[in-house]
């Protein structure tokens, strides 16, 4: 009787502590950071450009871009695929002062461009790009 007991204390202890294995962790800050939950790109939208409007990854990091539309204008923020076929991998959209977040994880080595795809937003400048490596 005292061993099942020891084993049930021992069994609910380890289940304890898978649970709070998974909720743990997670990257709440702002800034550009990095660590094992990836890295964090502030970004600013205006009439017509994204700043910073170079961005670097190594493949398979998540990259978090939060993006603030500084602008009077809405503006969008669209990771291209690098293999210039014009495919859309993610998208997020901004109406003025407001900020979103969009979460991107390259799967490949490339230069992917970033644009505004709104009517003439690219053509006056709104581009950006993002370069991963090995």
């Amino acid at each position: 009787m005292k061993t099942r007991q020891i084993l049930m204390i021992l069994a609910l202890g380890l289940l304890a502590g898978l649970v709070l294995a998974a909720c743990g962790g997670g990257n709440s800050g702002g800034g550009s950071t990095a660590g094992s939950t990836g890295k964090t790109i502030n970004v600013d939208a205006t009439e017509f450009s994204f700043s910073p409007n170079a961005y670097t990854a190594k493949v398979g990091e998540k990259l978090t871009f939060k993006v603030t539309n500084k602008g009077t204008v809405d503006h969008t923020f669209v990771v291209m695929s690098s293999d210039g076929s014009g495919k859309e991998l993610a998208k997020i959209q901004m109406k003025p002062g407001e900020t979103q977040t969009l979460d991107f994880t390259p799967s490949s080595a490339g230069t992917y461009p970033v644009e505004c795809d709104l009517p003439g937003h690219k053509e006056a400048g709104m581009v950006a790009t993002l370069t991963v490596t090995q």
